[in-house]
């Protein structure tokens, strides 16, 4: 299990992916390519918005790359390496990883602007949903790395499609 920061210190951690360009705050282009890789998924999964675009990996930030490839290894594993298993409990339905933009709500940056954090199944599991229908086998292999589950945030905020390198 990895000791990942607290979220508000990502920025020292993960490092401060921002670049101001004619007063205008955005992602540094030199930040991404430094730190984010590509993990692969092990099932076939599908853009949770338009099934017709195949998800072949996450991008995320490298210091969380192998915490996640080993989540996702258990995972399979658990799932007998079976793709119907995994589509049984939706997990070909990829939200995404790495995606610049702040939280919602907030000014500080979201945690996918610093490649730490995934969202799976967003269709039964969307943000605010009180009662979150991710397989607890998922939820074990992340907790398992250390990973904080949104699914385990309060009832207003609670966020079932959401993993992260980062503490609340």
């Amino acid at each position: 299990m990895t000791n990942w920061p607290q979220q508000s210190a990502a920025a020292d951690f993960y490092g401060a992916n921002l670049k101001i360009t004619k007063g205008v705050a955005g992602p540094d282009p030199a930040w991404e390519k430094a730190n984010l890789v590509l993990v692969p998924i092990p099932w076939k999964a599908v853009a949770a918005w338009d099934a017709s675009l195949t998800i072949k990996s996450f991008r995320v930030h490298a210091k969380v790359a192998e915490s996640l490839g080993r989540v996702l290894g258990t995972v399979w594993e658990g799932l007998g390496r079976s793709q119907k298993a995994a589509e049984a409990k939706n997990l070909q339905l990829i939200g995404g990883g790495y995606n610049w933009r702040q939280m919602r709500g907030k000014p500080a940056l979201s945690m996918h602007a610093y490649g730490c954090a995934v969202d799976i199944d967003p269709a039964h599991n969307g943000l605010g949903d009180p009662t979150p229908d991710m397989d607890s086998c998922v939820v074990a292999a992340f907790e398992a790395e250390g990973w904080i589950w949104g699914g385990r945030w309060s009832p207003q905020r609670r966020d079932g499609m959401h993993f992260q390198a980062a503490i609340v």
